[in-house]
């Protein structure tokens, strides 16, 4: 009986050595992220002043497809080909594709100088010029310190829902230092992304009020 108790003595001294207690509670860690849009002065650089005309513009945006696999509040890194790491504290402030959709809408907003702008599915009795169709191939960082952007769009006629123009853009950028790095190009790459489809909405439209 001494020796169970001795025993018992020594590994509650163990554990309290330890600093912890397996029951203790422990401090929550995690770090939420969220995309961000250009800015008012990036947006003006970038398009120097939106046509008169686009501000009249109606877009459609969506739907946007976008894979199962970062539809996750953990955020996404490549660590292979074939295998992704989850990170155990860093996550995403709301859902990706969600964040995706908000952050597009609001940079093709100020790109174009029109306010706009409906998200899918918008009401039947709402006629859009334009339709925006996304399909995200891939949205994440990998383990060599780089972001990754490969989207598919299509940009549709809003009354006959006719393919006008098909395009690939891809993107890929050095993740800055600190814990907003990843988020931080991400954004960035989403950006371009942003700048691909209003530069081809622009000379549509332009084409369209000069027929």
């Amino acid at each position: 009986m001494k020796t169970i108790i001795s025993t018992m003595l020594a590994l509650s001294a163990l554990l309290c050595g330890s600093g912890c207690s397996p029951l203790a509670p422990q401090p929550d860690r995690s770090k939420f992220f969220i995309l961000t849009p250009i800015s008012d002065d990036a947006a003006t650089v970038a398009t120097q002043v939106p046509a008169a005309s686009s501000s009249q513009l109606t877009l459609g945006v969506g739907p946007i497809y976008f894979p199962a696999y970062l539809r996750r509040p953990e955020i996404v890194t490549l660590a292979s080909p074939n295998q992704i790491d989850l990170s155990a504290e860093k996550r995403w402030g709301e859902p990706l594709d969600k964040n995706f959709e908000r952050v597009i809408t609001e940079n093709l907003t100020q790109l174009l100088g029109t306010q706009r702008v409906e998200k899918y599915p918008w009401s039947r009795n709402v006629h859009v010029d334009f339709q925006i169709v996304i399909d995200v191939q891939r949205f994440d960082t990998s383990s060599d310190g780089l972001s990754h952007l490969t989207a598919r769009w299509i940009i549709k006629d809003g009354a006959t829902a006719k393919d006008l123009f098909a395009s690939e853009t891809s993107s890929s950028l050095p993740v800055g230092p600190g814990d907003t790095g990843a988020s931080a190009a991400l954004s960035q790459d989403l950006a371009i992304l942003s700048r691909a489809i209003a530069s081809r909405l622009e000379a549509f439209n332009h084409a369209r009020s000069s027929a």
